[in-house]
């Protein structure tokens, strides 16, 4: 009898086994310190003290039990570096249960001698973008931000530090995420400012979202610097030296609790030495004229910056931070001018000219930001708002001397301008399930910009200078951008990732001028779609394709009447009439890891209307004019290929090859011209062990076009040696450049209308540096990450000039 009871009994379990409603237990895992995701964590469930079921968390600190049996749980969290965790009692019956957030506190302890058997990729490739970790690489030592940019696969950096992305010099570049004025008036100025040693990563972003400024440009190039995110008091010393430049720098950071204060700062002594031999034929009429213009010119700049931030985690949902960045900078060119002309054979017009050239600036931005999160993770909502301020004064006096050397007449001239910026932005994220995000926002800036420029002269080359009125004037130019972008993110695990946005933009434009030029205002709107989709492959593949459409607008290098006349035959000035440009991009990007080696291969199409080109033309007097223009339509069709290897355990590989076809052409200038650009980066390091490095690099950029000619080709190399010391606290480090060339030269063709002219340049390149570094301080914990305004809609001056 007990055996047919018996058997019952189980057949009756097994049929409630059967048909019982299983539930799903889920929930988020987050680092109570550091407020982000905790990635792949071991989650168990406990029953009676003992586990029933196992998963690990995601890379966004997800964790799903999918089928449960009803019944009461405890949750139990561990992984290496944090203090166990249980949860519960979960009561899982009919329904499926969310605990919501679970925090895990890091173990806080001294970090001792570590050995490291696998460091970060010296590149990575996101689902976005592409990562340049130049905290990993130690070429880039005692040098500055323009080293930094020649290591990435898809820039090119030419001897000035005039800066490229796939072609185009129409790119953002950010700092932390935030816009600075000067990298606004000049990228190559500014990336001079910015020691080498104080960057943390480079990212790329070829296609950004809606959730960007309209940036109409090849893309955005965002420098993060170093962050210590360690508790205590921390810092580093670095005094580095070079033949061309010396970039003493320093940074200290307090953290205790909710609190950290940081603070760094720095002093650039830089200098540089080059020549050109110009030579210009221009027709007027039916007179055909020849000019020889040897130019040599010695640079001398003293630039300081320094930053200072408070953050403040008030509790574990609230956190306020404030910061202020101050620049200042006095930079002067010294230029030795000779100059001849003739006419049909026969000798004309000749003088030397002597000139300096000074740029001196000082400006500082000044940030206030507030973030709320909430108990649902990733829900967030921040308040931005910033503002900046920078005077500038630019001036120049020259002497003329004829062949005798004596001055018979003199110039000198000042264009002293204010830049005023503020913004206020408000974001809101809000995550719609476990894959779904919803991004939406608004965004306000108000720009100021006046300039005031005057030139006066000596005709007879005394010291009584006289104003010339007449080539004087007042620009005042007020601009107001108003946005708001909506954008929804999907990635799921399989299948196919999502990012569709729409932003748009108005902008209200008020300009007016003392001379009598007639004042003018404009306003316009813009609707600007991003698509993106993503999906991740078998055997660590990844595939990316997107569209873009992004507006750009002049800013105020390009907008500025002002004519530089400082060289009396090549002058250069701005145009307020411009209108913005419109940037259609697409993109196709695949990457692949095998084994040691990691691949990246993209193709994209880049087309934009209304493009902004500096136009040249020579009047009857020989004198060239380049004024900002909207007369181009310009494309681009590329390919780019990276890959980064371990040929042995000691010895890492990467390099690249950037390949497209550009073409620019003008209806209105009745003119076309395309051709094909390259670039190749190659860069290797060796460990030898006992903390001896070794590491070379070297790139080659072919000639690039323009809308009027071309610029030339040219490479550059340099071989680093590094040793830890002071039981790894410290690092010396030795690096040559252009060990066998004393000159790196290239030469720039043009042809206008009525001219053509061809610049033979050679730049002294080669040069040594020594860079130190001492780190003193704790070694525990980790910091939040801080979400800072970045204003990355405006057209920069690329420094060409």
């Amino acid at each position: 009898m007990k055996a047919p009871l018996l058997t019952l009994a189980l057949l009756a379990l097994t049929i409630h086994c059967l048909f019982a409603q299983h539930v799903r237990i889920s929930g988020y895992l987050l680092d109570s310190a550091a407020n982000k995701p905790v990635e792949f964590a071991t989650v168990a469930l406990l029953q009676d003290g003992k586990i029933t079921e196992g998963v690990t968390a995601d890379a966004k600190g997800r964790f799903v039990f999918s089928k449960v049996a009803p019944g009461v749980y405890i949750v139990q969290v561990s992984l290496m570096g944090y203090t166990t965790k249980t949860f519960g009692p979960v009561h899982a019956y009919k329904e499926d249960v969310e605990t919501g957030v679970i925090k895990l506190a890091p173990v806080a302890q001294t970090l001792k001698e570590v050995t490291v058997s696998e460091q970060k990729a010296l590149f990575e490739e996101r689902s976005d973008r592409m990562v340049y970790n130049a905290e990993k690489d130690i070429s880039i030592k005692g040098g500055d931000a323009t080293d930094v940019l020649k290591k990435i696969p898809s820039v090119a950096v030419d001897i000035e530090g005039n800066v490229q992305l796939r072609g185009s010099a129409n790119i953002k570049v950010l700092i932390n995420n935030k816009p600075s004025n000067v990298v606004a008036r000049s990228v190559s100025e500014a990336l001079k400012q910015i020691p080498a040693d104080i960057i943390k990563q480079v990212e790329v972003i070829t296609s950004p979202s809606a959730k960007y400024d309209a940036e109409g440009t090849a893309g955005i190039i965002n420098i993060i610097t170093k962050k210590n995110s360690l508790k205590g008091t921390n810092g580093s010393i670095s005094p580095n030296f070079g033949q061309w430049n010396n970039w003493p720098n320093a940074s200290i950071s307090h953290r205790v609790k909710g609190l950290t204060l940081s603070a760094n700062g720095g002093y650039s002594d830089w200098k540089n030495k080059r020549y050109m031999d110009q030579v210009r034929s221009f027709t007027f009429g039916d007179t055909i004229t020849n000019q020889d213009q040897f130019q040599g010119v010695r640079g001398r700049g003293k630039n300081f910056y320094g930053t200072f931030n408070a953050d403040w985690d008030i509790d574990s949902l609230n956190r306020v931070g404030a910061g202020i960045n101050y620049y200042n900078g006095v930079n002067t060119n010294w230029f030795d001018i000779e100059f001849q002309e003739s006419t049909l054979g026969v000798p004309g017009q000749y003088f030397r000219r002597d000139m300096r050239r000074t740029y001196d600036w000082e400006g500082a931005t000044i940030n206030f930001d507030y973030t709320r999160l909430f108990k649902k993770p990733k829900r967030e909502l921040t308040l931005l708002t910033m503002y900046s301020f920078e005077g500038e004064d630019s001036d120049y006096d020259s002497d003329l001397l004829n062949r005798d050397n004596a001055i018979y007449y003199r110039e000198k001239s000042y264009n002293i301008s204010n830049n005023k910026e503020g913004t206020i932005q408000l974001d809101f994220t809000n995550p719609l399930d476990s894959i779904s995000t919803l991004e939406m926002g608004s965004k306000t800036i108000f720009r100021k910009i006046l300039s005031d420029y005057r030139i006066s002269s000596a005709i007879d080359g005394s010291d009584q200078f006289h104003d010339m009125p007449e080539q004087a004037n007042i620009f005042d130019y007020a601009q107001q951008v108003t946005s708001a972008y909506l954008v929804y993110n999907r990635t799921p695990k399989k299948g196919w990732g999502l990012n569709l946005g729409a932003r748009y933009e108005h902008t209200f434009i008020q300009a007016n001028f003392l001379n009598g030029t007639a004042a003018f205002s404009n306003n316009y709107g813009n609707l600007i779609p991003s698509v993106s989709l993503s999906k991740s492959l078998k055997k660590s593949q990844q595939l990316r394709i997107s569209y873009t459409q992004r507006i750009q607008r002049p800013n105020f290098f390009y907008l500025n009447p002002y004519v530089n006349q400082a060289d009396s035959k090549n002058q250069y000035g701005g145009n307020p009439y411009l209108k913005p440009e419109l940037t259609h991009s697409v993109e196709a990007n695949y990457s692949v890891s095998i084994k040691q080696t990691s691949i990246n291969a993209s193709v994209f199409l880049r087309k934009t209307n209304n493009a902004i080109e500096g136009i040249s033309n020579v009047d009857s007097s020989g004198v060239l004019k380049q004024i900002f223009q909207n007369v181009a339509e310009n494309s681009a069709y590329g390919l780019n290929l990276s890959a980064n290897t371990k040929l042995m355990k000691q010895w890492t590989v990467n390099g690249s090859l950037n390949v497209f076809y550009n073409v620019l052409e003008s209806a209105e200038l009745k003119t076309r011209n395309a051709d094909w650009m390259y670039r190749i980066n190659l860069n290797s390091t060796i460990d030898f062990g006992k903390g001896i490095k070794a590491q070379l690099f070297g790139f080659y950029n072919s000639p690039r076009v323009n809308i009027q000619g071309s610029y030339g080709g040219f490479g550059f190399y340099n071989i680093v040696l590094q040793k830890e010391i002071l039981k790894k606290k410290g690092t010396i480090g030795f690096g040559y450049d252009n060990p066998f060339n004393r000159t790196i030269k290239w030469r720039n063709d043009f042809v206008g209308s009525n001219f053509v002219q061809t610049q033979d340049v050679a730049m002294y390149r080669r040069g040594w540096r020594l860079n130190l570094k001492y780190e003193f301080g704790q070694m525990s914990g980790n910091q939040r990450q801080k979400k800072r305004i970045s204003n990355d809609d405006k057209k920069s001056g690329d420094g060409n000039n």
